[in-house]
């Protein structure tokens, strides 16, 4: 796992200035990434070790090139020396001290003026809190969510198959009860057609029993005859 960069600076030159035939001095302010694969020693002892050897290594690197022409001021002014880093890195030996390095950065300062500062590594954005668990009510129901679980989906379903029941059940209620009084309701009106009420306040008396008819009256005897 890499350690956090490593800074270094220091004075590589004076290299010469052919145009005006003068040394100008030249400063390095570069940082590095390393890990170690088995170096010894503390942190601080493979950091100062870290930043001896990458200037070192720097210099044996840039010194021939400004003197042949390869490398100019403006090379360096401008930051055109990628193609040279893995050179600095193998002339480094760091890595056969068990030191790997990488991501190299490197501003020049010339002719006495102090190099740009790094770039500093972008802070990470915040990452938002999520809650461990979130319950909330949609469409009547429960539903039950979590950062590491996504939804409770077999939750979800036994509400749905516990209101489907509900439901079914409910509606069978509400049918037996209609059935139970239209049932009602034909009992009545079959009872009320075989016995019709009476009229407002007209008494029905009681059928008496049946009385046996009075003799007929006994007819008069035919008058007499005159002689």
């Amino acid at each position: 796992m890499h350690a956090p960069p490593v800074q270094f600076t220091g004075e590589i030159g004076p290299f010469l200035d052919t145009v005006q035939q003068r040394q100008v001095s030249v400063v390095v302010l570069g940082s590095c990434k390393y890990a170690s694969m088995g170096a010894g020693g503390s942190q601080a002892q493979m950091e100062q070790h870290i930043q001896a050897q990458m200037l070192r290594a720097i210099h044996e690197t840039i010194a021939p090139r400004m003197a042949s022409g390869q490398l100019s001021f403006r090379d360096l002014g401008t930051g055109n020396t990628s193609a040279i880093i893995p050179e600095i890195f193998a002339r480094s030996g760091l890595a056969q001290a068990g030191i790997a390095v990488d991501k190299l950065l490197m501003h020049f300062g010339i002719d006495g003026h102090p190099p740009q500062p790094l770039p500093q590594p972008a802070a990470a954005a915040p990452q938002a809190i999520l809650p461990q668990q979130v319950n909330m009510r949609v469409g009547g129901f429960n539903v039950k969510a979590s950062a590491d679980g996504g939804i409770d989906t077999a939750g979800l379903k036994n509400q749905m198959v516990d209101k489907v029941k509900s439901t079914i059940l409910w509606y069978l209620f509400f049918a037996g009860a209609v059935v139970v009084v239209l049932g009602a309701v034909a009992a009545y009106g079959y009872y009320a057609y075989k016995h019709p009420p009476a009229a407002p306040g007209v008494v029905v008396p009681p059928v008496p029993p049946a009385v046996a008819a009075p003799p007929a009256p006994a007819k008069p005897p035919p008058p007499a005859k005159k002689k």
